[in-house]
C-alpha cells in the first residue's frame, strides 16, 4: 500500500497562516520537537563548541517532485518529515534562501525602528561588506570589509550539518546546526565554484544577531536579499561554562524561534506581539508592530551598498 505523505504531517486547527494562527502555534508546544532535535544535537557535539553555529535562515521551500507536490496546497505550518528526503525524483524539495526585496526592506525598517526603542536591549552593528569566494569542496574564503578597510579573513568549512525544515504557508524556515570548521584553501585540489559580494548590517538581541545581507551572485548577476538569525553569544556562553544548563538553553531556543516569526510577522495583518517586555534580556522578544515604509532604510544605506559590493 502507498503511503500517504499527508499522514505524517501534523494536524492544525487552524486553516491558514494568519496573525492569530501564528499567535496559537507560538503558544501552544509545537516547535518542542525542533527544540529537543537542537538539543540532541548540541549534546552530540560536546567538544566543539567554540565551532558550533545554530541559525535560521527565512526563505521558501520548493517541492518539485510527483511525491510531495501536495505538500504545496497544505496551508498548515509543517515540520517537513524526514522520511520524505530520498535521491527519489518523486520526492524532490528544495530550499531556496531569501525572501522578495520588498519583504525584506519592511523587515530591516520594523526592526530598525525596534532597536531605537527605550528599553529594546537591541544594538545596531556596523555595516560590514563581504567578498566570498566558494568552493566546490564547500570551503568558503571571505574577505570582510568595515568602513572601507579589511578587518578579517577567514577560510572555513560546514560540518556536522543538520536542517530542520519548518514550511509555513510561504513565510518557511530552515534551521541548520552544525560546526563551522576553520580549513586552508589547497590552490591544487580545491576547484572554486562562485563569488559573492555582499552588504550585510546586524542587529545585536540577547543571546542572538538577526543578519540582513544584500548579495550579488557572479554566475547569475542577480541580487538575493537574505535575512538570517543566528545563536552567536548560545556559543560563547557554552564555551565559558563547558556545561550544559538545559532549562536555560530550551528558554534561549524557544526565544529564538518566537523571534523567527515574529520578524515574518512584519508582512502578517497585525503583529504577534503589540507590547513587548524588556524585563531581562534572556526573556526580550523583538516587539515589531506595524508595517513601515523601507524608504528610509533604503536611502540611508542603499549607495552604501551599491558603492561597495564591486570592492574586492
Amino acid at each position: 500500500m502507498k503511503e500517504n505523505i499527508k499522514d505524517k504531517i501534523p494536524s492544525n486547527v487552524i486553516i491558514k497562516t494568519s496573525y492569530e494562527y501564528t499567535k496559537k502555534l507560538l503558544e501552544s508546544n509545537y516547535f518542542n520537537s525542533v527544540i529537543e532535535q537542537i538539543m540532541t544535537y548540541i549534546k552530540e557535539h560536546p567538544k566543539n563548541y567554540e565551532n558550533l553555529e545554530i541559525e535560521a535562515k527565512l526563505g521558501h521551500f520548493e517541492f518539485r517532485g510527483e511525491g510531495v507536490k501536495a505538500l504545496e496546497k497544505i496551508t498548515e505550518t509543517f515540520i517537513i518529515p524526514d522520511s520524505i528526503k530520498s535521491s527519489n525524483a518523486s520526492n524532490k524539495y528544495v530550499f531556496n534562501a531569501g525572501i522578495p526585496q520588498k519583504n525584506f526592506f519592511l523587515i530591516w525598517s520594523a526592526l530598525d525602528k525596534e532597536s531605537k526603542l527605550i528599553g529594546a536591549n537591541i544594538d545596531c552593528l556596523k555595516a560590514q561588506t563581504y567578498k566570498d569566494t566558494l568552493y566546490k569542496n564547500n570551503k568558503r574564503h571571505s574577505l570582510i570589509y568595515q568602513d572601507g578597510e579589511i578587518i578579517k579573513e577567514e577560510t572555513i568549512r560546514k560540518e556536522n550539518k543538520k536542517n530542520i525544515n519548518v514550511r509555513n504557508c510561504g513565510y518557511d524556515f530552515r534551521i541548520t546546526c552544525s560546526e563551522e570548521m576553520p580549513t586552508e584553501i589547497n590552490p591544487v585540489e580545491d576547484i572554486k565554484d562562485n563569488e559573492r559580494d555582499k552588504f550585510r548590517i546586524s542587529y545585536q538581541l540577547s543571546f542572538y544577531r538577526v543578519d540582513l545581507t544584500i548579495s550579488k551572485d557572479e554566475k547569475s548577476n542577480d541580487y538575493a536579499y537574505e535575512i538570517e538569525i543566528e545563536l552567536n553569544k548560545l556559543k560563547s556562553e557554552l564555551v565559558k561554562v563547558q556545561k550544559i544548563d538545559e532549562n536555560k538553553i530550551r528558554t534561549i531556543l524557544n526565544r529564538f524561534i518566537q523571534n523567527i516569526m515574529n520578524l515574518y510577522s512584519v508582512l502578517l495583518p497585525e503583529a504577534i506581539y503589540n507590547n513587548s517586555k524588556h524585563e531581562e534580556d534572556l526573556n526580550y522578544d523583538l516587539g515589531i508592530n506595524k508595517h513601515l515604509s523601507p524608504k528610509d532604510i533604503q536611502s540611508r544605506y542603499g549607495n552604501y551598498f551599491r558603492n561597495n559590493l564591486s570592492k574586492k
